[in-house]
């Protein structure tokens, strides 16, 4: 039985604040192809100086991703703040997507930035409503 996690974690932006925004589109944009082979599906945004996002897929594919993004100079302090099991995914039609530019910071990801909580349920639905990802 194939079976698929969803993970988040918050890491620190090294980004001066003038380039996040052609920085976070070049991530999703590179991602999304990445992604799309490795079968994750997944949400990234950059709020209040941390990335934040929500990866989902095998475990494994999953694993070897967060090895890859710890080179990655764009940002530091990787943090795991949840991962658990789950029976679908959320994400589907996108293997990466990000905020349209237009869209403010999510209140709700900077009370959780301030305090994270360590079940995946709180994140995912502030992420999904970010991103505006259809229910």
């Amino acid at each position: 039985m194939n079976t698929l996690d969803c993970l988040i974690y918050i890491s620190r932006t090294t980004l001066a604040p003038v380039e996040n925004r052609r920085q976070l589109d070049d991530i999703v944009e590179v991602s999304a192809y990445r992604n799309a082979e490795a079968g994750i599906t997944g949400i990234l945004t950059l709020q209040n100086g941390y990335f934040i996002q929500l990866l989902e897929g095998a475990p494994s594919a999953l694993d070897l991703l967060m090895l890859h993004l710890h080179f990655d100079k764009r940002h530091k302090d990787i943090h795991i703040v949840a991962r658990e099991t789950i029976a679908r995914k959320d994400i589907t039609g996108w293997s990466m997507i990000g905020p349209a530019p237009s869209v403010p910071p999510h209140p709700l990801i900077d009370a959780m930035l301030a305090r994270p909580p360590s079940s995946v349920r709180p994140w995912r639905e502030a992420l999904i409503e970010m991103a505006g990802v259809p229910a």
